[in-house]
């Protein structure tokens, strides 16, 4: 399969964002420097935004700067000149606004005092240092479920198919990890196109996924990394209180981690419940931890309680009722819950109860030591 370039396409499933762009550009007049910030977590398709922001900028006669032109003291005075042979708004690029020269700001606000200046951001605008009203925040969240599988069959060529689809929850709803995702599996041989659709040969992870995940582990934060991997011993999902607990810590305090391991798309929310978006991205988390300290974090199960009982003395069925009893020779006959609440007219919640009193009164813990002890001639 070609994997396909689609940098060209429409964007998907970005509708309300390219709105508020175009609300920002359409609206933007002389006299204060405004900014626009595209806030998301890596791989949430800021750059995309940011070059359809400049393509619908020159569409309405922008001049347009990349950063490279105007972020440092030395571009920004070059700025000036540009400016002045392009009268009309003005649009400048960046990546942070860490990366920009403090003097730069200068040149800018000098610019928009006389002409309708904007600079557009893939990242939080608090270094901007400006009033919070010259601010425009963008957030980019991650895509429906509807507009990934549109991305993935662009991608992809076909219709992904249900196994791919829940494959595809590893990526979390953002544009660049599905990317790598789809391009991950088709180098590895693990994606075919047949039908129209885009089917999963088998259902893992490609190697690059793997690398990628345990990359952005290490790439938190030491309290938000030691979080994910608590987390991973603990499940899928998860209510706090229980990762708090296993953690030693309040919940309140554990906040600041919390929302960098959320900020990372490792784990997300489902409810009131902490989540993993599939149980590979948990593996992949706990694969991170030494074995011993993944083994000692894991919960143990409590140990099954076992009812002593004395083998050698035969059942005392006259202690059940003649309800039990029924249900007991049911039972022992291999027949499920479903298959008693059929044939008895009651729930298979009413049948677990009648066993559990069964299994009580006979001193058993199984239904294997049910049918065992059976009388002969209802066993037969």
């Amino acid at each position: 399969m070609v994997f396909p370039r689609i940098a060209g396409h429409r964007l998907i499933g970005r509708d309300e964002e390219l709105r508020q762009i175009a609300d920002v550009l359409d609206n933007l007049r002389p006299g204060r420097l405004t900014v626009l910030a595209l806030e998301g977590p890596a791989g949430s398709g800021r750059t995309r935004l940011i070059d359809e922001t400049a393509r619908m900028a020159r569409r309405r006669d922008f001049t347009v700067l990349a950063e490279p032109e105007w972020a440092g003291a030395v571009g920004s005075r070059q700025v000036l000149r540009t400016a002045g042979d392009h009268p009309g708004p003005l649009l400048f690029l960046g990546d942070h606004p860490r990366r920009v020269d403090p003097r730069a700001w200068g040149v800018l606000d000098l610019l928009a005092e006389t002409a309708p200046t904007l600079v557009a951001l893939t990242g939080p605008a608090e270094g901007a240092r400006l009033p919070p009203a010259d601010v425009h925040r963008v957030k980019v969240p991650p895509l429906s479920p509807a507009a990934q599988a549109e991305f993935v069959a662009r991608l992809a060529g076909g219709r992904p198919d249900p196994l791919l689809m829940d494959l595809c929850r590893v990526a979390a709803g953002r544009p660049g990890a599905l990317r790598e995702l789809v391009a991950g599996l088709d180098e590895e041989g693990l994606l075919r196109v047949e039908g129209g659709w885009a089917v999963l040969r088998v259902s893992r992870l490609p190697r690059r996924i793997e690398a990628h995940l345990r990359g952005q582990v290490a790439s938190v934060s030491a309290p938000a990394r030691h979080l994910l991997q608590a987390a991973a011993t603990v499940g899928v999902s998860f209510p706090l209180l229980r990762l708090a607990r296993l953690m030693g810590v309040g919940p309140v305090t554990m906040l600041p981690a919390l929302e960098e391991a959320l900020e990372s798309g490792l784990l997300g929310g489902d409810g009131e419940l902490l989540a993993f978006g599939h149980d590979l991205v948990r593996a992949a988390v706990e694969s991170t931890l030494p074995r011993p300290v993944a083994a000692a974090l894991r919960p143990v199960p409590p140990p099954r309680r076992v009812i002593p009982r004395k083998s050698t003395e035969p059942a005392d069925w006259s202690v059940l009722s003649p309800r039990e009893r029924e249900i007991a020779e049911l039972a022992g006959q291999a027949l499920t819950n479903q298959q008693i609440a059929h044939r008895t007219g009651i729930s298979p919640h009413t049948v677990n109860f009648h066993l559990r009193q069964v299994f009580h009164k006979l001193r058993i813990g199984s239904r294997v030591e049910l049918a065992a002890r059976l009388p002969r001639e209802e066993a037969s």
